[in-house]
């Protein structure tokens, strides 16, 4: 006993009390016949203290947007967008808003420490002409962009809107990799996987030494109801996607060549609506239909501040607006977010704030008319 109340007391002092603190609370035990009850009090009151630092120390979520500070030649909200804003939301990192460049620096801005990922983070998101691009963020908070092609894609036109990442790994559950696939390669994290509010989000990446898709099988808890099929980042910059089975079977396809994927497929940013409760179907219009290739209906719904997409669409016209969004779930300011079409290629959501939804491809529409998957799409209202 006195050796535990001795180490406390080091403890305490080692913290910084004050010694009048210290030496009122020695005078006490050593004449108390109730040692017992003294620790225990005063181990409640040091857990309360270690956990008043540790929430001090540690950077604040903030579910409220903030605004974030460009460089390097760097400017807001090209083409009717809005301004680069970051928030956090159940732990997720949420951006919102465009950027463009009058230079050639692909590094526009510094992450504040709050919303600082781990690990590297590489996270797709839309340019010019809805060329395929990503976010590549340091645990520093430097986040530099990276296009596939010309870089003169991401300095004409760089949209935020609908990339996120998993700011750390508490809660999550890691993913049991196979044939070949291996884990946090170039810096980033182990694999896992989370379901929050009912929807299941991704994070770290993954590389293979073999040349089979199937990278891995969901725990149960984490099967979708259909088929899905949702973007992800690849090696060099490059599209690629995960097909997802009701079964958990989850297999990367690519748009260009499947060595990319080996090389390196990113989950980070990656997710889908498991469970649709609150989701509200959508009306297509324009000959548009829902729930192609086993996949399920065009739903949406919004959840604190945020709107996300599920399901797929497609269409055997040259109508390019499959429907328009219900007025709660409209964009404050035009909208750009990547979305995965046919084959894996790369398209994209142009939402407008009056609701309407156009789809544009970033090579031939015929893609989009074939596949144009919603999963994986959300905006920060």
């Amino acid at each position: 006993m006195r050796k535990q109340i001795s180490n406390l007391f080091s403890k305490l002092n080692a913290m910084g009390s004050r010694p009048s603190l210290a030496q009122t609370i020695s005078t006490f035990l050593y004449r108390s016949l109730f040692f017992g009850v003294f620790v225990a009090l005063a181990t409640s009151l040091l857990a309360q203290t270690e956990d008043a630092s540790d929430a001090t120390e540690a950077p604040a979520a903030s579910a409220e947007p903030t605004q974030l500070a460009l460089i390097n030649g760097w400017y807001n909200a090209p083409y009717s967008t809005s301004n680069a804003e970051v928030q956090t939301v159940s732990g997720i990192v949420h951006f919102k808003g465009a950027i463009a460049s009058i230079a050639s620096d692909s590094e526009p801005f510094v992450l504040p420490k709050a919303f600082r990922p781990k690990t590297d983070v590489y996270i797709p998101v839309d340019l010019c002409n809805a060329q395929n691009g990503r976010l590549y963020i340091q645990p520093s908070g430097d986040v530099y962009i990276q296009s596939e092609n010309s870089f003169t894609n991401a300095e004409c036109f760089t949209s935020l809107d609908g990339a996120s990442f998993a700011l750390n790994g508490s809660g999550y559950t890691e993913l049991s990799l196979i044939n070949g696939w291996y884990n946090a390669p170039y810096s980033t994290s182990n694999a896992e996987v989370k379901k929050i509010n009912g929807v299941v989000h991704f994070k770290g990446a993954l590389a293979s030494i073999a040349d089979n898709a199937e990278a891995f099988v969901l725990p149960k808890a984490y099967w979708p109801k259909t088929y899905v099929y949702i973007p992800v980042d690849l090696c060099n910059a490059t599209n690629g996607r995960l097909y997802i089975q009701p079964t958990g079977e989850v297999y990367v396809q690519a748009e260009t060549y499947f060595s990319n994927a080996e090389c390196f497929t990113s989950l980070d940013g990656a997710w889908f609506v498991a469970s649709d409760s609150g989701a509200k179907a959508l009306d297509l219009v324009n000959g548009w239909i829902g729930a192609p290739y086993g996949t399920s209906a065009a739903k949406a719904e919004k959840s604190s501040g945020i709107v996300y997409f599920q399901g797929s669409i497609e269409t055997s016209g040259d109508y390019t607006e499959p429907l328009v969004l219900p007025s709660s779930m409209i964009p404050q300011t035009s909208v750009y977010v990547p979305v995965d079409l046919c084959n894996a290629t790369k398209g994209r959501l142009y939402i407008q704030p009056n609701g309407v939804v156009t789809v544009q491809a970033e090579t031939t529409f015929a893609d989009a008319q074939c596949f144009t998957s919603l999963d994986g799409v959300s905006f920060v209202q």
